[in-house]
């Protein structure tokens, strides 16, 4: 069937209309600037412009993503997740919306860990110890140890509340010895005996740190 040559210019002239008036969009987003804390949080940007001129909406970074409105076609609005910081520095990112650059700023996460214990005090036997971390929801934390003889054997990393386990090999030595490990950023010693069987006094267990 052929289309009739009228029809044909009247589509043309269609098109052209509307890649004209495409051409002569222009476009207002609001606002172009977010400064967010450390949390999982959302925001939204307004989108003002002609009733025939479309735009689109993404993201430059990874903790940036668009949750609704990555395209439209003339007034409408973006919403973006912004992903928690759990690092130690501020982080800024950009998303591109209808040709226009958003800037979002997130502050450093603000994480506090409390431990159980700090310091133990045991005897030249073999055991297995435990300390339980408390923080925030989003707050990631790992725990290693600085010698041999003290072995994590769960809970190397964790976010939010959490505890690690550690095993002591037996002491053979006569001598007493001390090791240290590191949980949450904060340093853990162990006190164990010799065989002679003297063990040291344990100080304070409970420590808070920002």
């Amino acid at each position: 069937m052929r289309i009739p040559r009228w029809l044909a210019f009247v589509a043309l002239l269609w098109v052209l209309d509307v890649s004209a008036a495409e051409a002569q969009c222009s476009y207002s987003v609001s606002p172009t600037t977010f400064t967010v804390d450390s949390l999982a949080t959302s925001r939204t940007i307004s989108v003002i412009t002609g009733t025939q001129c479309s735009w689109t909406a993404t993201s430059a970074v990874s903790w940036i993503t668009i949750a609704s409105g990555a395209n439209g076609t003339g007034i409408g609005s973006t919403t973006f997740l912004v992903e928690p910081n759990a690092t130690a520095g501020s982080r800024t990112g950009t998303l591109t919306v209808a040709g226009q650059t958003v800037s979002v700023t997130q502050a450093a996460g603000s994480c506090a860990y409390t431990l159980s214990a700090i310091n133990f005090a045991i005897s030249s036997a073999a055991s297995v110890r435990s300390i339980s971390i408390i923080t925030g929801t989003q707050c990631s934390w790992t725990a290693s140890s600085a010698v041999s003889w003290i072995t994590i054997t769960s809970g190397a990393t964790g976010i939010g509340i959490g505890s690690v386990t550690f095993s002591v090999a037996a002491n053979t030595a006569a001598d007493a010895r001390s090791g240290t490990l590191l949980v949450a950023g904060q340093t853990v010693t162990v006190d164990q005996a010799g065989t002679s069987g003297a063990v040291p006094a344990t100080p304070k267990n409970l420590r808070i740190v920002r």
